[in-house]
């Protein structure tokens, strides 16, 4: 039952940025998945994140400081499913390292990633939504998923460089 990223999951509903539906055991059902204490345990910590974008072995440390006895190839295995559902959204950030979100809307976003700090900002996928049409149209294309990722210097970076 994989799904396309950004497709929505079947009965659950969406409503401000996040899932109506709290539990974690509550979005893994609603994906057609049984609610390990693995998946649990990794999509919880996710979802505590608020926003961050978590490294697999960030992940990984997070659970293991809940549980020390949690496997590292495990965290690997969760991450990779929960991404082909669509629970999870996968990014590459220029840094040679996948980083992990919990979807929190079915539209996906995405990146600006400062090359002096390292601070990333989310930029909802709307923001492409008309240069997209005009691509579809001009090229004869059927867009299905947009991942973006524009390096620069944030505003502060900028600031102190003068």
């Amino acid at each position: 039952m994989l799904r396309r990223p950004g497709e929505a999951i079947p009965g659950l509903e969406w409503h401000h940025d996040r899932a109506v539906s709290e539990t974690t055991t509550d979005l893994l059902r609603a994906a057609g998945f049984r609610a390990t204490p693995q998946r649990q345990m990794v999509l919880q910590v996710l979802r505590e994140a608020n926003g961050r974008h978590l490294t697999a072995d960030d992940v990984c440390r997070a659970v293991q400081d809940r549980y020390p006895s949690f496997n590292r190839s495990t965290t690997y295995r969760v991450l990779e499913m929960l991404s082909a559902i669509g629970l999870v959204q996968q990014t590459r950030l220029g840094d040679g390292v996948a980083h992990f979100e919990v979807v929190d809307h079915p539209d996906r976003h995405h990146h600006l990633v400062c090359v002096t700090c390292g601070k990333v900002q989310n930029v909802p996928a709307e923001v492409l939504g008309e240069i997209s049409v005009r691509l579809a149209e001009r090229h004869q294309f059927h867009i299905g998923t947009v991942d973006l990722m524009i390096r620069g210097q944030c505003a502060a970076c900028r600031g102190r460089s003068g």
